[in-house]
């Protein structure tokens, strides 16, 4: 039996590789592409572009140690170091066919567990995911806000959120939690309770939606989801009112995830949001345990992109 502890390379992306890496040499269409970017096809065939998580299907990981390829000198497209961009037009070494480990960057707001599925999101970034009804879900941590919090996950625009799954790891009697998206976000505005409104957190677990009650107000299902509600014909106290669900597609300028819990310090848990899109699927597998990272910018406490060390699927 053997065990392999892969050790975070110093200006390099690949931290092992028994094998052949697959590697294509393409151009850089706009300057934005940093080493170990999740990267997709740009206008032509051999143009790439750093992956949205939407659009079209991620191909590969762009390298960098191995920069040498078609050039006159082994450096000629090769940036400063693995936290710069490379130049448009430059030739990008593209990394694919599995098989190897691999500095990856794993989107703001987000954390992982050694063992996480990773799957491609915007800006060339990746997200942890779990296998959920209707998709994979993103997973996001809470614990108590009591005022609208905003997560730092920015949704890309074009997603298709099928819905929201509330895990409580620590639960409170009375406890709920709402998911939107942010309300002070873009001019008109986010909706802070869109995806879910007053979502049960009293028992540990995946919590089940209330979409059946007496009254409409009880039902968790927000107005992103919300089809239309459908009461019964039923006379008297017993008269049943039905919501029925819908999907949201992430658009104008309202990407932010936040969430607002009831008052309790103990309240935790995880928020899955349900998507799928062409260019969200599986990339990769983390091979270490990352809690999410902020940052002071002009003052702000905002979360911040991190490193994640991953074995790479593509």
């Amino acid at each position: 039996m053997g065990y392999y502890g892969f050790v975070e390379p110093d200006n390099k992306i690949i931290a092992y590789a028994p094998n052949t890496i697959l590697i294509q040499e393409e151009k850089a269409e706009v300057a934005t592409i940093k080493p170990g970017m999740v990267v997709m096809k740009g206008t032509n065939d051999d143009d790439v572009v750093a992956c949205d998580g939407v659009t079209k299907a991620p191909f590969g990981v762009a390298g960098y140690e191995q920069s040498f390829l078609g050039a006159a000198s082994s450096t000629s497209n090769r940036p400063a170091n693995v936290d710069t961009a490379y130049a448009k037009d430059a030739r990008v070494p593209v990394l694919g066919g599995g098989g190897f480990v691999a500095m990856m960057h794993l989107a703001p707001g987000v954390g992982t567990v050694k063992g996480d599925l990773l799957a491609s999101w915007g800006g060339g970034t990746v997200v942890p995911v779990v296998p959920m009804p209707g998709g994979y879900g993103v997973r996001i941590p809470f614990v108590e806000k009591t005022t609208e919090f905003d997560t730092g996950v920015d949704l890309p625009e074009g997603m298709i959120v099928s819905d929201v799954i509330v895990e409580v790891t620590n639960e409170v009697a009375l406890a709920t939690i709402d998911v939107g998206l942010l309300s002070t976000e873009d001019s008109d505005g986010g909706d802070a309770d869109g995806f879910l409104d007053g979502e049960s957190c009293v028992a540990k677990g995946f919590v089940k939606h209330n979409t059946v009650d007496t009254t409409a107000a009880s039902l968790t299902l927000g107005d992103y989801f919300k089809e239309a509600d459908i009461l019964d014909a039923t006379s008297g106290a017993g008269a049943q009112t039905y919501r029925v669900p819908n999907y949201h597609v992430v658009g104008g300028g309202q990407v932010s995830v936040s969430y607002t819990t009831s008052e309790s310090a103990d309240i935790a848990g995880n928020i899955y949001v349900v998507c799928a899109a062409p260019g969200f699927q599986i990339v990769g597998r983390a091979e270490e345990t990352l809690a999410p990272v902020t940052a002071t910018v002009d003052e702000a406490t905002v979360f911040v992109s991190q490193d994640v060390m991953a074995r790479v699927y593509i």
